[in-house]
């Protein structure tokens, strides 16, 4: 395939994804600034407007993928601006609430799926350690793959831990896109830490990391309980003397054609 792969940064965890003659809205949310709960009980969310129509985030989409149900990830708005049959794939546990919002074409990616020339593969991990960890619930990361282009590993909500590091051993990826939010619950973050990946975090995948691996960094500077904002983020790599040409941290809005 001549298709270039590309990844536009929507609004924090929401991309939209040309790759392998798909394009694949990932974790939709089109809600309007402050009209979503606070997770923190102190600004309602999203904090910021999106930047672009919603027709045009949902032009040409023909697809779903859906990492967990969040309402940072998936909110109620998300039903009135796609078509009710779009296919639309999920881990096993969010199918029944998906197919409750009356979408039709709902599928479980178990461990892999494959559509014409793409392949996607489910990976596991964990949104946060500790109590918080199992408040927080089933969360999945999903590696696109296809000859001819990069591999993308979609970490989604989970930590970076001994299983996404295996994740990234076995598909050997050319870019992860890390949810680098930091988020917090601080009565549990206490003693069990944020439940996404902080700019801590962020500097050991690229310390533990091959070179040739890149990262995109997301979920930042939307939702009042992520903590790591991409100044704070860009701040940490200059202390960190980190290579900037692996590290992606785009704005709302912004395509990053993938090489």
């Amino acid at each position: 395939m001549n298709e270039k792969a590309i990844i536009r940064l929507v609004r924090s965890a929401t991309l939209k994804i040309n790759y392998a003659g798909h394009t694949i809205l990932i974790d939709p949310v089109f809600a309007d600034k402050g009209t979503l709960q606070s997770a923190l009980g102190v600004y309602k969310n999203p904090r910021v407007h999106l930047v672009m129509p919603i027709s045009d985030i949902t032009e040409g989409v023909d697809m779903v993928l859906l990492t967990h149900n969040h309402i940072d990830h998936y909110e109620p708005s998300v039903k009135q601006h796609l078509p009710k049959d779009i296919p639309f794939y999920t881990q096993p546990q969010d199918k029944a609430a998906i197919l409750k919002d009356g979408f039709s074409n709902v599928e479980t990616i178990e461990e892999r799926i494959t559509l014409g020339h793409l392949t996607i593969h489910r990976a596991i991990g964990h949104h946060g350690f500790g109590q918080i960890g199992q408040m927080m619930g089933p969360v999945s990361g999903y590696v696109l793959m296809s000859e001819g282009l990069p591999t993308i590993y979609i970490m989604g909500d989970c930590k970076w831990e001994e299983c996404t590091l295996a994740t990234v051993e076995k598909y050997r990826p050319n870019y992860i896109v890390v949810n680098s939010g930091g988020a917090v619950f601080p009565e549990f973050s206490k003693t069990d830490g944020c439940i996404i990946p902080n700019e801590q975090e962020v500097m050991a995948m690229l310390d533990t990391l091959p070179p040739h691996i890149k990262l995109i960094t997301v979920h930042m500077d939307a939702i009042d309980h992520c903590q790591t904002t991409r100044a704070i983020l860009r701040n940490e790599a200059r202390h960190h003397g980190t290579d900037m040409s692996r590290l992606i941290i785009p704005e709302d809005g912004e395509s990053i054609t993938l090489k």
